[in-house]
């Protein structure tokens, strides 16, 4: 998006607040100045040269970049593109975006060694069926039923790490070679909702392209539980990632609700972020143990035996949240529970 482009859709902006009530940052600093109303307003003024970069820079660092406040929108003005290049602009990294992408997942890869010695699973590699396998993904070592059912082609970084910092340099590279592998499947599989929505995002891809995206609960939906399932009988709930779109939420919710022997509880406040934000935590611990922490409670009302989640960043906060709250209930990316617990009764393509 070129510097013209932006001016023209921060310009869209209706001043509404909708983004306001629904920033995870607001409900806890009630301070306009880090919403994307009050970011819009800050860029504004610095674009007519009433605001300096130093008024602007650190409330542009406080966005969780959840892309609430982009989904929220009726004027769809595309905040979170706005603000990674204005980042590009105003806060240019001293630090290769890709060097520390590749440290962060080090404890990751550390805590996940054992998996190396795993056999590794056969590829259908005549597929033309693509599963999309994230970063944390690939750093945990994990072979899945995706990994046995698909071609496991080397996607790139979905870029929203990159994108998110302002490393355009780094983005539009990882962008590019996925749009290649995405161009020649017939589907390409999700199961990480970070992934797919920044895929989503690309503006290079059609809309015949992006209809190939798809998530795993639309691939396979036919399901049941194993019958020595330890969650037999037991209450799961799901948290619902923030850049989880609604109809794939829906289509999750009526997947789980569907499987016999479980019973499925939505949580209160689904829309509610877990605080962990990718990196966030690391820069905004404070910010980010209060989101945790209401989540946490959400979770512990309902007394759910299994929390479930289809993003490994949020996996991982849901985990946090848990010992904070000394509630210590199972967390599981969904690929997972579907791997572990439930066995397919036919196939559907």
């Amino acid at each position: 998006m070129l510097d013209d482009e932006i001016k023209k859709n921060i310009q869209k902006c209706a001043r509404c607040a909708l983004c306001v009530q629904n920033c995870p940052i607001y409900e806890i600093k009630k301070d306009e100045n880090n919403t994307a109303r009050g970011l819009i307003c800050k860029l504004l003024g610095y674009e007519k040269n009433h605001l300096s970069q130093k008024e602007i820079k650190k409330d542009l660092k406080i966005c969780l970049n959840c892309s609430k406040c982009e989904t929220n929108c009726p004027s769809g003005v595309k905040t979170s593109s706005i603000f990674a290049y204005k980042n590009a602009k105003l806060n240019p990294s001293k630090i290769s975006q890709r060097l520390l992408l590749a440290t962060k997942l080090i404890p990751i890869k550390v805590l996940y060694f054992i998996n190396l010695f795993k056999k590794t699973s056969k590829n259908n590699l005549n597929s033309n069926v693509l599963y999309f396998k994230g970063c944390i993904a690939k750093a945990q070592h994990k072979k899945t039923y995706l990994d046995e059912l698909l071609s496991n082609p080397d996607f790139s970084c979905c870029g929203l790490p990159y994108l998110t910092c302002g490393d355009l340099k780094n983005y539009d590279k990882v962008k590019k070679k996925n749009i290649e592998l995405i161009k020649k499947a017939s589907k390409v599989i999700f199961d990480c909702a970070s992934c797919k929505s920044a895929v989503e995002n690309y503006q290079e891809l059609t809309k015949e392209d992006k209809e190939k995206l798809i998530f795993i609960t639309d691939f396979k939906n036919n399901f049941e539980l194993k019958p020595n399932s330890k969650y037999k009988n037991k209450i799961i709930t799901f948290h619902k990632p923030c850049h989880l779109s609604k109809t794939d939420f829906e289509k999750i919710e009526a997947f789980l609700s569907n499987i016999n022997g479980i019973k499925y509880v939505p949580l209160e406040n689904i829309n509610s972020c877990c605080g962990f934000g990718g990196s966030y935590f690391l820069y905004h611990p404070i910010i980010a143990t209060k989101i945790a922490f209401k989540k946490a409670q959400d979770i512990k009302n309902i007394k759910a035996d299994l929390i479930l989640t289809s993003c490994p960043s949020c996996t991982m906060g849901l985990r946090f949240n848990q010992i904070m709250s000394f509630n210590f209930k199972k967390t599981l990316e969904l690929r997972d529970f579907i791997d572990n617990e439930l066995m397919q009764t036919n196939v559907v393509h």
